[in-house]
């Protein structure tokens, strides 16, 4: 685990925080089972010391994923924020990431987007 002050990387992911906005991008071809889920949860959470963020993600790094993964993501992954923005590529498909939404159905406001600019504007809104 690789820790600076305003930005973190693990075997799976990388965090930052710009902007008052959390960051998160998946490195490529990621097997995304519980494990996996519960490190990268529990590395954004100790990256975040507390503080909520809104969080724009980047899922194209995604291969695949178990259930018992997106389970947990959608629920014990919403912990410390106030929203979450997912940024659609060619790679992770539309449909897979309305699949997990409307299946897994996380707790917190989520929102799909292809371009990072609607993205951020959504975050913005839950910004005080």
């Amino acid at each position: 685990m690789i820790v600076h002050k305003e930005y973190m990387e693990n075997a799976f992911a990388e965090f930052w925080i710009e902007n008052r906005i959390l960051y998160i991008r998946y490195k490529p071809d990621i097997f995304m089972d519980i494990e996996a889920a519960r490190l990268i949860v529990a590395d954004r959470v100790t990256f975040q010391k507390g503080k909520l963020y809104p969080i724009l993600c980047y899922a194209e790094g995604i291969a695949s994923s178990t259930k018992p993964a997106r389970d947990y993501l959608a629920i014990k992954g919403s912990v410390l924020t106030l929203a979450i923005a997912y940024i659609a590529s060619p790679k992770v498909s539309l449909a897979m990431l309305h699949f997990f939404k409307e299946i897994n159905k996380p707790v917190v406001p989520s929102e799909i987007f292809t371009s990072e600019m609607a993205a951020r504007k959504f975050l913005h809104t839950y910004l005080s």
